[in-house]
């Protein structure tokens, strides 16, 4: 599976929806026990990717505060702050994910020594 440090790119909802449909053909019309299994691992994995980003964006920076609590304690106070102030509606979904993705893209460079 990919780690949070992986690259991600956006493809439209419909080509993975076409993706996911050209697969369950084939998987239906294959013969060959090896190519279904295959297919069905693929298709495992596009499902456990496709649940795994479905996650709110408060789940994502709680569990990010929760990763980042022992190890960087800044990044967690950040992370802590962000959270309070996107549950109690002081900054907007929008505002928060920039935030988000700002930190996770500086984490790597900002840790103290």
């Amino acid at each position: 599976m990919a780690s949070d440090k992986s690259e991600k790119i956006l493809i439209d909802k419909n080509c993975i929806d076409m993706l996911i449909s050209g697969l369950k053909n084939i998987k239906i019309s294959t013969r060959e026990k090896s190519t279904r299994k295959e297919v069905e691992r693929i298709l495992n994995f596009l499902q456990e990717e496709l649940n795994r980003n479905n996650i709110s964006l408060k789940e994502r920076i709680f569990e990010k505060m929760k990763e980042t609590k022992s190890t960087d304690p800044s990044m967690n106070a950040n992370l802590y702050i962000l959270y309070r102030n996107l549950d109690s509606g002081q900054i907007s979904e929008e505002q928060a994910l920039e935030l988000f993705r700002m930190y996770v893209k500086i984490e790597p460079y900002d840790r103290t020594i």
